[in-house]
């Protein structure tokens, strides 16, 4: 399985795929940089830059230690002073193809010219 989140703003897509396992449950890396979706016992789930920094999460805040995947819907991304609302939905990766990439550019979709050159999130560039 992988995993994407979808910004609302624009529809920008960032793309994960299953890597592992971190603190006893899956861990997703983001295909273009290295940003993950991990577990985190004191924040539940959240995306951590390469710092190991927490930098987004579900909008309804700290998961609990029951959730062995991360939840869908809303997340509330923050860094640099910006916040963006994203969707998370999960993607059906079998021998992982998926969709992960498969727009033949560096793991996002939605705007031309590549990851649209925020900088804003660890869910963005």
């Amino acid at each position: 399985m992988s995993i994407e989140f979808v910004r609302r703003l624009d529809g920008l897509v960032y793309h994960f795929r299953a890597d592992g396992v971190f603190n006893g449950r899956p861990s997703y890396r983001r295909v273009d940089l290295d940003v993950w979706c991990r577990w985190l016992p004191e924040r539940g789930w959240c995306t951590v830059g390469a710092d190991g920094v927490a930098n987004s999460g579900p909008l309804a805040g700290r998961t609990g230690d029951q959730e062995l995947i991360p939840p869908l819907g809303p997340w509330r991304s923050w860094k640099a002073g910006r916040s963006y609302l994203y969707d998370l939905r999960r993607v059906d990766d079998p021998g992982g193809s998926g969709t992960a990439g498969a727009d033949g550019t560096d793991g996002t979709t939605g705007v031309t010219g590549g990851t649209g050159g925020t900088g804003v999130t660890g869910v963005t560039a």
